[in-house]
């Protein structure tokens, strides 16, 4: 227990270095660069991404998975890999031209053609990083992804002044390339080219619905940036692409945190459902706790941090992230489900939830934008989480059998808390419309929210700061809390 909880510091370390060098780099290059310069690379990194994820097989997460592995295992998945991204990258490079002309932006083409090399070098990667999953060594994983980081930012912001939106590509490749040099040194590995179907066949499928799944998710998000781009252009698309990398990153990161403890825990709580109830809504309360106040504090604070920080050329983007940012809070129930339901053995519903997502937000998004412009992209996302938020209530019951009323009082805790804070921040930054303001601001929610929610837990016995050590155990192990068992 003691090794898998290192793994799990090293994990979150990755994750919130990575997050915050990619979050230091995006503000950087948004004050250097335009939104039209934002919204050519969005159109170059789905179109490279489209093959990538509809040739996705799940190999990779059934190395980590399978239990007899030897060397002819791992030798055909990475020719396998460096095969599909040597086939994706020359079909990108060839059919370019039309995937400039399906998103309406010509200007696109050449960095759609440069970009199309960064598969073919991230397939190189040594195949051993795939053990370092296995064995829970995820320090050695976090400087693969720490150096790929750092390497996208310095090349990205230190070109990005003379070089505008190439800056951007030539970081994204020298930090793939960094990435595969890095792998090398740290998950030491000689590969040799190895075309087996008998080595790659049991691993498909493991991997079948990690593919459809992948594949849901590319046509929406793919979807997604063709009906923004057509409709508003590559400005329109930059604008959105920004305001979308702020106001979800909180839940990203959660998301994956969560993710590393829910899954094996509902893995071996399928036949005692009431400790998996019990650990849902651990779960479910412990990821409101820390993000309510977070989007609170972004709603708050973005007409401010745009001004402040970013520039006016970006001021079309602040109430893109506010109702972002409301969307956010009100998809934590999915956020939570979807570990749930993976550790059911129900992969499918994540398949479906995905599904019902694409569908509507490419729906939503083409009627919406066509008469709000760029704010329309964002409020397709309401009813498309709302439709969504149905769904995993749908499959919680069905797994369950109830309702999850426990929820509510935490909920209206949390929720009350929040608010006074947002209100206390709002009120500092009204004064104070500066950089120190924010700082302020940030902090006085912070300590105004953070004080609220242990009073109510401590007043009415809510288990929130147990909640939040279960959902978090990275959090509570670096604080020194000790999360009580789930009974």
């Amino acid at each position: 227990m003691r090794a898998a909880g290192i793994a799990m510091l090293w994990q979150s370390f990755q994750m919130g270095g990575v997050k915050a060098i990619y979050m230091i780099r995006l503000l950087v290059l948004a004050i250097l660069l335009t939104p039209s310069d934002f919204g050519l690379v969005a159109i170059a990194t789905a179109a490279t991404g489209f093959l990538m994820n509809l040739t996705n097989f799940g190999l990779f997460p059934a190395l980590v998975q399978a239990e007899d592995l030897d060397k002819s295992k791992y030798d055909a998945v990475w020719t396998f890999d460096l095969a599909r991204s040597f086939l994706v990258t020359t079909l990108t490079i060839g059919f370019a031209p039309l995937i400039a002309s399906i998103f309406a932006e010509p200007l696109a083409i050449p960095l759609i053609q440069v970009l199309a090399l960064r598969p073919l070098i991230e397939s190189m990667t040594s195949i051993k990083v795939a053990a370092l999953n296995r064995n829970l060594s995820f320090r050695p994983l976090a400087f693969v992804k720490i150096v790929e980081a750092i390497f996208n930012a310095l090349i990205s912001i230190s070109l990005a002044k003379s070089l505008g939106v190439w800056g951007m590509v030539f970081g994204t490749l020298g930090g793939a390339a960094s990435m595969v040099i890095a792998s090398y040194i740290l998950a030491p590995y000689r590969p040799r080219i190895l075309f087996s179907w008998q080595a790659i066949r049991p691993l498909m499928r493991f991997g079948r619905w990690l593919l459809i799944t992948g594949m849901v998710a590319m046509a929406g998000n793919y979807g997604l940036r063709i009906v923004i781009s057509r409709q508003l252009g590559a400005a329109g698309l930059g604008l959105y692409f920004l305001a979308a990398q702020l106001a979800f990153l909180p839940s990203e990161i959660a998301s994956e945190v969560v993710g590393t403890v829910a899954f094996p825990l509902y893995s071996r709580l399928q036949s005692n459902l009431q400790q998996a109830v019990r650990a849902f809504q651990a779960i479910l309360t412990g990821l409101m706790a820390l993000l309510y106040p977070i989007c609170a504090l972004i709603f708050v604070l973005t007409p401010v941090l745009v001004q402040e920080i970013l520039g006016s050329k970006w001021d079309g983007t602040v109430s893109l992230i506010k109702i972002l940012a409301l969307v956010t809070m009100s998809g934590l129930l999915t956020d939570a489900t979807i570990p749930l339901v993976k550790g059911f053995g129900q992969s499918y519903r994540i398949t479906q939830i995905e599904l019902v997502q694409s569908c509507s937000i490419i729906v939503f998004i083409w009627l919406f934008t066509s008469r709000f412009g760029v704010v329309g992209a964002a409020l397709a996302w309401l009813p498309t989480s709302l439709f969504v938020q149905l769904l995993s209530l749908s499959f919680i019951r069905k797994i369950f059998h109830n309702t999850l009323k426990e929820v509510a009082k935490p909920f209206l805790a949390i929720f009350l808390s929040t608010f006074v804070g947002a209100i206390v921040s709002a009120g500092v930054i009204s004064i104070l419309q500066n950089i120190p303001g924010l700082v302020l601001s940030g902090l006085s929610a912070v300590l105004v929210t953070g004080s609220l929610i242990w009073i109510s837990d401590q007043r009415f016995s809510l288990g929130l700061v147990r909640n939040i050590a279960i959902a978090f155990p990275q959090v509570a192990s670096f604080l020194k809390i000790q999360s009580a068992e789930i009974n």
